[in-house]
């Protein structure tokens, strides 16, 4: 059987909509932005942080199937603190990912945050939730989910009300969420994740890279395998 990694990869329906919930610009470290350029896919991008936001629509400039969300996605609506490292951090030659670091919890001590040079800065943010989300732009169908907020991913996936909209695929980062779950700085364990995706019908994959997981609707994982 395919991995669910390999099932995504062969998926290839007709006007493909992805949603991205952590853009940055677009380009760096991002697993998607080849693909929606060469397949023409449609999509919202959201993106809190100001001149990261400029270049990811700078970056998808001409694709005019594409709209984007300057907003911060949480558990809540209105503003909220946010974390991030000054733009100055993406020319430290031995990390220059400070940018990639945004997030609503404070920094936790992984591995990137102890090679960063740079003190973090505190902002505040329009946020909305995913289901405000949902509703702004009224998205009844979403082939890929993507997610990646820097330990925040479980609380936006247990979150969803997936009576409303139900992901083909939802790929997300899992690599910090018992770090900042164990810290208390969010509710939900990656066991709570699981187990939320799975009682809603989902299947999910192990952790293939170090960082995400892939999971399909039971659904259409029973078409493709």
């Amino acid at each position: 059987m395919k991995s669910i990694n390999n099932l995504l990869e062969s998926y290839k329906p007709n006007n493909f909509f992805v949603l991205q919930i952590g853009a940055h610009d677009g380009v760096t470290v991002d697993p998607i932005s080849s693909k929606v350029k060469k397949n023409n896919w449609s999509g919202l991008f959201v993106e809190p942080v100001d001149y990261l936001f400029e270049r990811l629509k700078l970056n998808y400039r001409g694709y005019d199937n594409l709209k984007f969300e300057n907003s911060v996605i949480s558990n809540t609506k209105g503003y909220v603190d946010f974390y991030e490292y000054p733009q100055e951090s993406e020319n430290d030659n031995e990390f220059p990912y400070g940018s990639c670091m945004g997030s609503v919890l404070k920094p936790f001590d992984s591995i990137a945050h102890k090679k960063l040079k740079y003190d973090v800065i505190k902002k505040q943010y329009q946020s909305l939730t995913f289901n405000d989300l949902i509703e702004k732009y009224n998205i009844k169908n979403i082939d890929l989910l993507q997610i990646d907020t820097e330990g925040y991913d479980g609380e936006i996936i247990c979150s969803i009300d997936f009576n409303k909209v139900r992901p083909k695929f939802i790929r997300y980062e899992d690599r910090h969420t018992d770090i900042v779950y164990n810290k208390k700085l969010t509710k939900v364990s990656s066991n709570d994740v699981v187990s939320y995706l799975n009682e809603n019908n989902y299947t999910v994959g192990d952790i293939e890279n170090g960082y995400d997981r892939v999971c399909v609707c039971n659904s259409i994982f029973k078409n493709l395998i």
